[in-house]
Formats: C-alpha cells, structure tokens, sequence
C-alpha cells in the first residue's frame, strides 16, 4: 500500500523559467536515457521552453509525493523487475492520474497548458519510434526534463520536497513533478 502527499506553490512564469530553466546544462542528461529521440515528448524535438511557455503569467507547481508502505520496498528489492512493478503500480498510477486531471482542468481553463511529470505514456508504443506524427498530439504534453529543468532545486526550493533515488528497490518515496500554466 502507498499513500499520497500532495504541495502546490504558484509562481510567475518568468521567475520560474529565469531560477529553474537552464537547458544547456540539464537537457544532456536526456542522451543517456532510453526515450531519447524514441518519444514525441523527448528531445530532440522539443521546442524551448521560453518559447512555448514564456507567455503564460502563473505557473502553479503540483507535487505529489508517492510514500511506499514497507511491504511495497521489501518486494522491490526482490529485483530490478519486482521494483519497477511496484513502481509502476503506484508511482505510475499517480502520474497518470495527475496528467489527466490537468488535462481536464484545461478544458476548464481555455487557454491553460500543462507540463507533465515525466516522458508522454499516451500510447504503448510511440509514432515517432516509426517515423509517423504524434497520433495523440492534443494530449502530448513535455516534461520539466524535457526542456531542461532543474527538478532537484524546483522541488526542494519551491515545494519542499527532496528528490530520492535508491541505488537497488525503491526510496522511501517518489514525486511526480507537475505544472498548469495559465495567461
């Protein structure tokens, strides 16, 4: 069993772009990771984040901090496998829900955009891996890696949230990182 913490913090948009945007230094990260140029999300087809972003006004921050019970970290421990199952069954089950309760709320809001928590998992195997279009361009949303986020700092700073990672199994926790950007 995992349970949930959710922390939202607004901010205008340009402070956050200006304290926590640096692409030159992070976006390299993304050539080590397997969805590079494999993912509609993932560069290096993803436009700049002042471009896209830049004129919206607020940005309000969602984190929501997935705990795992002990149970859950003693199974993922069994292997790499057992841990990303874990992983995916509450860690992945939240990121999904928060994406689409942001897409909902941008109905609700004309003229709101979303940043989502990780690479785009609308479809079980991406277009771009074919050389096809987005097949789901109107629910494609990029992620705070994507354009070169400092998560780390973003999360502490902002939200109070440490960022975790275990070298084997799980880390006591896991956040999914999230922003709605409204004029």
């Amino acid at each position: 069993m995992y349970t949930t913490e959710v922390r939202v913090k607004s901010m205008p948009v340009q402070e956050w772009l200006d304290h926590y945007c640096f692409p030159d230094l992070f976006r390299d990260a993304c050539l080590h990771c397997p969805d590079h140029n494999m993912n509609w999300s993932c560069p290096p087809e993803v436009p700049a984040a002042a471009e896209l972003l830049g004129e919206y006004r607020t940005v309000h921050l969602i984190g929501v901090k997935v705990l795992y019970g002990d149970e859950q970290r003693a199974a993922a421990l069994a292997s790499p496998k057992a841990a990303d199952a874990v992983r995916s069954a509450s860690y992945g089950v939240v990121k999904k829900a928060l994406l689409e309760v942001l897409l909902n709320l941008e109905q609700m809001v004309p003229g709101s955009y979303t940043v989502a928590a990780g690479r785009c998992e609308q479809c079980e195997k991406c277009s771009r891996v074919m050389g096809r279009v987005c097949r789901r361009p109107e629910r494609l949303r990029y992620s705070f890696s994507a354009f070169g986020f400092d998560l780390t700092g973003l999360a502490r700073d902002q939200l109070g949230l440490e960022l975790l990672w275990a070298k084997d199994g799980l880390p006591e926790y896991n956040v999914a990182l999230a922003a709605f950007l409204t004029r």
